[in-house]
């Protein structure tokens, strides 16, 4: 079981995450969601873990911690939940109007110790059009319990 330790000596396991190792690991994943085709990424949530204590002092680590929830047009998994630690950079563009945001095959790969994901096929680090992100630690699970117009934190 994997645990997660907050300043606030809180834990949050994470038992349901699957930890990515390797280009093997990416690609069962990969195989498993059909290279994210026909998917859509549903939301995005960033963590900081900085911090103002109940003393108003603050504490910094500079880490980030994001996740991504993804829905696809196939089961078995519909949704499932990338979780990246130790984020070096998030790209985000949105739409253009009368534009989809479909996508139709991802790019997700491991260069010098970092993991990249990105909403295009054959991506190459330096490409912003596409959505993408890179962290050191990569995680990920099943949620096809939020398939839908589903809100995690509050209404948007």
């Amino acid at each position: 079981m994997l645990a997660i330790e907050f300043n606030d000596e809180r834990v949050q396991t994470m038992t349901d995450w699957k930890e990515i190792y390797n280009d093997q690991d990416i690609d069962s994943l990969l195989n498993l969601y059909g290279f994210f085709h026909d998917a859509c990424l549903r939301e995005v949530h960033i963590v900081t873990r900085e911090s103002v204590t109940k003393d108003l002092t603050m504490k910094f680590d500079g880490e980030l911690i994001a996740t991504l929830l993804f829905q696809r047009q196939y089961r078995n998994p519909s949704v499932i939940e990338l979780r990246f630690e130790d984020v070096k950079q998030f790209n985000f563009n949105p739409p253009e109007p009368n534009y989809d945001s479909v996508i139709y095959d991802a790019t997700f790969k491991k260069i010098d110790n970092l993991f990249y994901w990105a909403s295009e096929e054959n991506w190459q680090i330096g490409d912003n059009d596409a959505v993408w992100i890179s962290g050191k630690r990569v995680f990920w699970r099943e949620r096809s319990d939020l398939i839908g117009q589903v809100n995690r934190i509050g209404e948007c």
